[in-house]
């Protein structure tokens, strides 16, 4: 963001509140560490005010913006701008009338896992924190009505080039949904941001010379059957099941020889397969182009026309 042109899109504004959110868990996490004040706070709901504004800042308002963000990267349309918004600010207010009034409750003395809050002087901070929650939730259904909007008008908001917001790194270089190959030919890395260092220099979205085969791993059984056996033998062991952690041992081991004497792990992607999938994205990219052009050459049109004395004939 620093020194750079912000645009305040749903997953700027997530974004935004996450650095907000986080930055005040943080600093009362410095304040837990001091011995003088973790004495008075400690056991008390400052914690769990604490807690939460650290998880829900540096962790949920940071999936929801990245969720935003690389949305239409992996379903080729973006989610509802003016819903995505709305939502973040429904979460965002909500989150401080709900967790202020913790901190000030544990300042008070309330400690956690009560079962009882029979202190009355408490009770308005309390209903304060539940009225908080309300928004909360109603940021959390604006959440699931804006991915049925998105899905319903998918075809008003569909990612036909692959780069919807600009993107400056390599992953918007590719169509959306990107091709299970990734890359037809291996980016040749000059900088930082290479899209956009490419689509600066005017190098971005060319066809090379020439593509080759690309070797690709076929799919597997082996990774979600040891995985299985590895999750049976986790619990096992932890509960000191013996037999079950032999027996989960040997389905680890067994599946691995097994899937070493398979012979046929790979493919290869033939080269007419791979330029028509290119072919298409790069004609995507090319209808986009013109379509932004056209009205811009219009605007000017219009500006001349508007240029022109009062009875002038073209």
């Amino acid at each position: 963001m620093y020194k750079g042109r912000v645009e305040f899109t749903a997953s700027m504004w997530w974004t935004i509140a996450f650095l907000i959110t986080f930055t005040i868990g943080g600093m009362t996490g410095v304040m837990l560490a001091i011995p003088a004040a973790n004495f008075v706070l400690h056991n008390s709901l400052f914690v769990i005010a604490h807690f939460h504004n650290v998880i829900i800042g540096g962790a949920v308002f940071g999936y929801f913006a990245g969720f935003t963000y690389w949305f239409p990267k992996a379903t080729g349309f973006k989610l509802n701008e003016r819903l995505g918004k709305l939502s973040c600010a429904l979460w965002t207010i909500g989150f401080f009338v709900a967790f202020m009034p913790v901190y000030i409750l544990g300042f008070n003395g309330m400690t956690r896992r009560l079962n009882v809050a029979d202190n009355p002087e408490w009770a308005p901070l309390l209903w304060t924190a539940a009225f908080g929650v309300a928004i909360i939730a109603a940021g959390i259904a604006v959440q699931f009505w804006q991915v049925f909007v998105s899905i319903r008008d998918r075809k008003e908001n569909m990612d036909t080039t692959g780069d919807p917001w600009d993107g400056r790194t390599l992953e918007w270089a590719t169509s959306s949904p990107p091709p299970f190959y990734n890359f037809a030919t291996l980016p040749k890395i000059e900088d930082r941001d290479q899209h956009y260092y490419c689509k600066e220099n005017g190098t971005a979205y060319q066809k090379p010379e020439r593509y080759k085969r690309i070797h690709m791993p076929k799919n597997t059984w082996a990774g979600v059957v040891i995985s299985a056996f590895a999750l049976v033998f986790g619990f096992a062991f932890v509960w000191h099941i013996w037999w079950l952690v032999i027996a989960s041992t040997i389905g680890m081991i067994g599946s691995w020889i097994a899937y070493s004497f398979q012979r046929s792990k790979d493919y290869f992607v033939e080269v007419s397969e791979v330029e028509a999938i290119e072919g298409e994205h790069l004609a995507a990219v090319e209808r986009d182009k013109k379509n932004v052009q056209k009205p811009e050459q219009d605007d000017d049109s219009s500006r001349d026309d508007d240029l022109k004395p009062a009875g002038a004939t073209a």
